[in-house]
């Protein structure tokens, strides 16, 4: 990372962004930005925040998340997610060896496969937040197909799904109901992989480092769980650590997604195959169960 002039940092106060806080904190070439530094609504002052700081690598942490809301906020959403990342795409790919990493979503995808996602799969999101995030990729390979080749740069495209860290996520939703209620209802017939904020962070440095051939990279831990399994672990390791609990992991019920009917579709197949990027940063990676109960550990001993 010594070696970059300047990294922009878009969506510092989302999980992720909190992530790479933590990480480049001292690092003096990184400027970070949230909501009241930059509306990525507004095209223009989109453009505006990247001409001021001309950075050569743009990390963008941020996107529009709600996934139910969405269904609503169709504009917003495409704007944020789609014509936002077209922007920095479209600039950064005309920098020279600029690089723009950017994370996409297993809402690309329908979730009727029966075994993971491989990053050449056909998409189909089921609802408009999926729908927003593919637009964002499409705009992203296009603008990077149209640069000349002189300029060398490159972009990331790292889908992930069920991630946590700093803030409102399924894990710590899971502990409050655990610490206040004897009956807790969790769907088991979705499945995917929980990723930590804190790890996809350290991967996409490594990315950075590497600068590992330009494309689409399914970046989740190794393995696969439901939203009950994934309860039942968060707290039974909270039990581990001596939290209070009303419920035990054994009396969680598990219900059908079909009991808990939201207004946006999810895909009951949210599992994607990382071995592309495995492959590709000549490494393995951890399961996501030791982190998940890392995770825990470390947000009970706070």
């Amino acid at each position: 990372m010594q070696k970059l002039k300047k990294i922009v940092v878009f969506g510092k106060d989302g999980q992720l962004g909190k992530a790479f806080q933590k990480v480049l904190f001292n690092n003096l070439n990184v400027i970070f930005l949230g909501r009241q530094d930059c509306d990525l609504s507004k095209t223009e002052h989109i453009k505006f925040v990247l001409e001021k700081y001309q950075p050569n690598i743009i990390i963008n942490a941020s996107a529009y998340t709600a996934v139910d809301k969405a269904e609503q906020e169709q504009d917003l959403a495409n704007l944020v997610n789609g014509e936002a990342p077209k922007v920095m795409a479209e600039y950064i790919s005309c920098v020279s060896q600029g690089i723009l990493m950017h994370y996409s979503t297993d809402y690309v995808f329908d979730g009727s496969k029966k075994s993971p996602y491989q990053e050449n799969d056909s998409t189909n999101p089921l609802g408009q937040y999926g729908k927003s995030k593919l637009i964002g990729e499409e705009a992203i390979k296009r603008a990077f197909s149209q640069i000349q080749q002189n300029y060398n740069s490159q972009y990331y495209i790292l889908r992930t799904s069920w991630v946590y860290g700093e803030g409102g996520n399924f894990i710590r939703t899971m502990l409050k109901l655990a610490s206040e209620q004897e009956q807790l209802k969790v769907i088991s017939d979705q499945y995917g992989v929980p990723t930590s904020a804190e790890w996809l962070t350290q991967i996409s440095l490594k990315i950075l480092d590497q600068q590992i051939l330009s494309g689409i990279y399914h970046t989740v831990p190794n393995g696969e769980t439901s939203w009950y399994e994934l309860a039942k672990l968060a707290i039974k390791t909270a039990i581990q650590e001596d939290a209070i609990v009303k419920i035990m992991p054994e009396a969680i019920q598990a219900i059908p997604a079909t009991e808990y009917p939201l207004p946006a579709p999810r895909p009951y197949n949210s599992r994607m195959n990382n071995e592309k990027l495995k492959l590709a940063l000549k490494e393995d990676f951890p399961i996501w169960e030791n982190q998940v109960e890392e995770y825990v550990k470390n947000f009970l001993a706070k």
